[in-house]
């Protein structure tokens, strides 16, 4: 596998963002960090052995140097060596890429429209029945801040306010999560009831690679002939995390989703 990382878009990020003592880049999704230099780039992934890349270019040829945990299994006591590139390694490097610079983009059109008001009444009219949301539209304020933490507040208090929202921790989404996702207001109007996973869906939902996924489909599986989908949504993707659900029909969950992405909110479905 080729890296598809361009001079011109590194330059970009460096020239932009880039800090003598590294700047910070929280990739909300995966709860990785990366860290930006005049000069090189260092990209985080979330391999057990903790590698990193390390990314500059000489003229027009780009550098990786790898590095992880010699034994991750020693926790603290591990060391940080040089490793070789694999085919899963250049993988994430790509998609931890790719995803920073749409991001970071995403977040400079936000930033530059000055106001998200336009793009906030547009998710509404994805989420919400048309005449309840042009009563959320009207009652917004002229003026939203365009940053992501702004527009979750509004958005958070419309999705509460309908009964549409409801929070807890990643790891009650098999249990008492559920119980809590059927008082969501189109799960009532529908007269659904989410079922909880018996023992051994339970066991096949903490063997997967990913548990927030996994239990996501598990939940999302039962929806399925209801065109309806529970989303997680929010500034970021942490422990304790906010749950929506949304309908399908019609494109709306598309459309909403790409809206979600130019608010720079987080989703997983």
């Amino acid at each position: 596998m080729m890296i598809d990382i361009s001079l011109e878009t590194f330059n970009w990020l460096t020239s932009n963002y880039g800090k003598i003592n590294g700047n910070s880049f929280l990739d909300a999704r995966e709860n990785v960090t990366h860290e930006i230099f005049p000069d090189k780039v260092v990209i985080g992934s979330n391999f057990i052995n903790c590698a990193t890349y390390q990314l500059y270019f000489t003229n027009d040829t780009l550098h990786v140097t790898k590095y992880e945990l010699d034994n991750p299994m020693l926790h603290e006591s591990a060391k940080m060596v040089h490793g070789d590139m694999t085919d899963a390694d250049q993988q994430e490097l790509q998609l931890r890429w790719n995803t920073m610079v749409r991001d970071l983009k995403a977040a400079e059109k936000l930033q530059n429209s000055g106001n998200a008001r336009n793009t906030l009444a547009k998710l509404y009219l994805d989420i919400f029945d048309e005449d309840q949301a042009l009563e959320l539209i009207d009652e917004l304020p002229a003026i939203i801040k365009p940053e992501p933490a702004a527009v979750w507040e509004e958005l958070a208090v419309a999705l509460q306010n309908s009964g549409n929202l409801v929070e807890f921790e990643w790891s009650d989404l098999t249990d008492t999560g559920i119980y809590a996702l059927n008082e969501l207001e189109p799960l009532q109007l529908e007269g659904i009831i989410l079922d909880v996973p018996s023992e051994e869906e339970y066991e096949e939902i903490i063997a997967a690679d990913d548990f927030a996924k996994a239990s996501l489909e598990f939940v999302n599986q039962q929806l399925k002939e209801h065109d309806l989908k529970i989303v997680a949504v929010g500034t970021a993707l942490d422990e304790f995390q906010a749950f929506t659900c949304l309908s399908v029909a019609d494109g709306k969950l598309t459309h909403a989703l790409a809206r979600l992405s130019e608010l720079c909110l987080v989703y997983l479905y």
